[in-house]
């Protein structure tokens, strides 16, 4: 088993900046961990199809996407995990009923039950992406893997309701819903097991609620200058903010690239 050091970067919050974009310095200090041998890997809520210019930006050619459903290994899909569609359909039914908006996420696409939601609308000018189109039952039709609901509360009452499934605060407009047990944990487990690589040197960087199990399952944690309290209790780093050269200095804590190679990211 290799024990090359994995890095698992999230990104909203994390590799991205407050603006949507990858710093400079990011881009260098994950160039310097490459030649210094390390691998490094996205761990996001994102789907496939809006990672790949970001993968190519960064060279970065592995991904745990939509919180462990979707395992890409060098350009390569090496795992997906469909949600139940009868699943989606009760979840549907339900928050339909109560006015609530849906968001669907296949591997090339995101379909919305309502594109006028303004929670919706927010998040959407938040990350950066297009209003979806309409589709309430795409999961019928096309492998689901992801699914955001609008709600800036009350997602207990969902959890409750849906035991199978996992609603995280994601955002103050939203929460990503998956399987119970499914995680990024669930992801990079699998990653490792599909790459043969160590779980004894890994590390992730994250800031969300959404990483908690990541943190909990590699040897290494670090949590950004922005992220919540829960990830900062249980982090063993905590660094500057990606517009603050956040990742360079994260990388240099971990030792994984040196206080020359983090000065000259920035």
């Amino acid at each position: 088993m290799m024990k090359r050091p994995v890095v698992f970067f999230d990104l909203d919050g994390t590799l991205l900046t407050s603006d949507n974009k990858v710093a400079k310095s990011s881009i260098e200090a994950i160039e310097k961990l490459i030649e210094n041998d390390g691998i490094p890997v996205l761990a996001t809520g994102r789907p496939p199809f809006e990672t790949k210019k970001l993968r190519a930006e960064t060279g970065i050619g592995s991904a745990v996407l939509m919180n462990g459903q979707f395992i890409v290994h060098e350009g390569e899909v090496v795992s997906r995990n469909r949600i139940n569609p009868v699943q989606l359909k009760k979840l549907g039914d339900y928050a339909t009923q109560r006015g609530v908006t849906l968001s669907f996420h296949t591997a090339e696409q995101i379909f919305t039950t309502n594109n006028q939601c303004e929670l919706l609308k927010k998040d959407c000018l938040e990350c950066d992406r297009e209003i979806p189109e309409v589709d309430d039952d795409i999961y019928m039709n096309k492998p689901v893997y992801q699914v955001e609901i609008y709600l800036e509360d009350g997602e207990e009452e969902y959890q409750e309701k849906f035991p199978e499934l996992h609603f995280v605060r994601n955002s103050p407009y939203n929460c990503d819903v998956f399987p119970k047990d499914v995680s990024k944990a669930t992801g990079i487990k699998k990653f490792l097991e599909v790459t043969g690589l160590s779980k004894e040197n890994t590390y992730a960087f994250g800031d969300g609620l959404n990483d908690l199990e990541m943190f909990g399952f590699v040897k290494t944690s670090v949590a950004m200058e922005n992220s919540v309290e829960e990830i900062k209790e249980v982090a063993t780093y905590i660094t500057k903010s990606a517009d603050d050269d956040g990742i360079a200095d994260g990388l240099k804590m971990c030792g994984l690239i040196n206080q020359e190679e983090s000065e000259e990211a920035q």
